[in-house]
């Protein structure tokens, strides 16, 4: 992998570092939401399904990324550092797209 490609990933990872704790509270946000409509089976308002929506595909986005840049044979540590945040991007999108499938996203 060439350094300015390195280093590009590098500014990337850092911005992606910064906006998993955002991503991972508007993920509890939608849960929530989604529980306690499933709770008062009530319909779910049309701005939380767009909320669902847009870090969902966020997150797809991010994990396509992270897919790429692990194929291109990152030294060790880099290659560890972008399997793990793309496990924890998995995780946080399957506990969302669980929770708002009765919505049909």
């Amino acid at each position: 992998m060439e350094n300015h490609q390195i280093t590009d990933i590098n500014e990337q990872i850092l911005r992606l570092r910064a906006a998993f704790p955002v991503w991972s509270a508007e993920a509890n946000d939608l849960i929530e939401l989604a529980r306690n409509a499933e709770r008062a089976a009530t319909a779910v308002d049309g701005r939380v399904l767009q909320r669902a929506r847009g870090l969902l595909q966020t997150a797809e986005g991010w994990h396509d990324t992270l897919l790429y840049w692990e194929k291109q044979e990152a030294a060790p540590a880099l290659g560890a550092e972008i399997r793990v945040m793309r496990a924890s991007l998995d995780a946080m999108r399957v506990e969302v797209d669980t929770a708002t499938s009765k919505f049909r996203l």
